[in-house]
């Protein structure tokens, strides 16, 4: 009785396989598939190699973040703060890396849009490796994500200040060329995108030649530092903006920073 049982048990489930065999999965089949789209896996693999290129040719100056500790050891500004100051005057992607490769191929002071960092280190030399190997330096920089490096200082942590309320002389011309700016951003009459960009980067060489100027050291440099960049990012999206809403608000918001000049610096002649 009991091998009749057992024969109809084993009948039974030899019947049950044959009417679904669709149930009969190997364990290679049982493994869960990728749901990475092949654009997706082809991104990565660029990163990677973006990244790859990163270490070889720009880590032996630039730190990827901030370090405090090497502070006085640094040759080039963090690749955060590069990649930063390049997303807010290039927010779509293809410009960016244009403006990168652009930047890495002839470095110039006019292009500039790091000035403090040009003061301090100098135009870091030209690099003829190739488009095709910027182009995946660039696109990695644009994507990286720096965790919590990777925000945009909205100004420095430091404030202005005036020692016992004496302000910081400056050049008449450098003063003269500041409120000109300020009249421009007040009076130009800004019919298009456009007029906001060109009116934005006047502005903003404006900045670049007076943190650019070396006659200007110490203390007074380092409020000159601190004033715009309270500004600089501002600065840059004005540069950028893609509607004359944009335009119209960092227009407002440059003039009204740009108008405290006058409370911090006086003419020495």
């Amino acid at each position: 009785m009991k091998k009749l049982l057992l024969f109809w048990i084993i009948s039974e489930l030899i019947i049950s396989c044959q009417d679904n065999p669709k149930e009969v999965v190997s364990a290679e089949q049982s493994k869960p598939k990728s749901t990475q789209s092949p654009q997706s896996k082809a991104q990565e693999e660029t990163q990677d190699e973006g990244q790859a290129l990163v270490k070889q040719y720009c880590m032996s100056c630039h730190l990827t973040t901030p370090d405090p500790s090497k502070r006085d050891k640094m040759l080039a500004p963090p690749l955060v703060r590069v990649a930063e100051h390049y997303k807010s005057a290039f927010p779509d992607k293809k410009d960016f890396v244009k403006a990168i490769i652009d930047w890495a191929n002839h470095p110039n002071q006019e292009a500039s849009l790091m000035p403090g960092a040009a003061r301090k280190f100098g135009l870091m030399p030209a690099m003829p490796i190739g488009d095709d190997k910027l182009e995946k330096i660039a696109a990695y920089l644009y994507e990286a994500d720096f965790g919590q490096f990777g925000k945009f200082r909205h100004g420095s942590k430091k404030k202005m200040h005036l020692p016992n309320g004496i302000k910081y002389s400056l050049a008449k011309r450098d003063i003269n060329q500041v409120h000109q700016a300020i009249s421009l951003l007040s009076n130009a009459d800004m019919q298009n995108v456009t007029d906001y960009r060109k009116t934005g980067k006047e502005v903003f060489n404006v900045a670049k030649n007076l943190l650019m100027n070396k006659k200007y050291e110490d203390e007074t440099m380092q409020q000159v530092q601190l004033f715009f960049h309270q500004i600089e990012d501002d600065m840059h999206h004005l540069m950028s903006v893609n509607s004359k809403a944009d335009g119209e608000k960092y227009r407002k918001l440059v003039l009204d920073k740009m108008q405290k000049f006058d409370s911090f610096f006086k003419t020495n002649e």
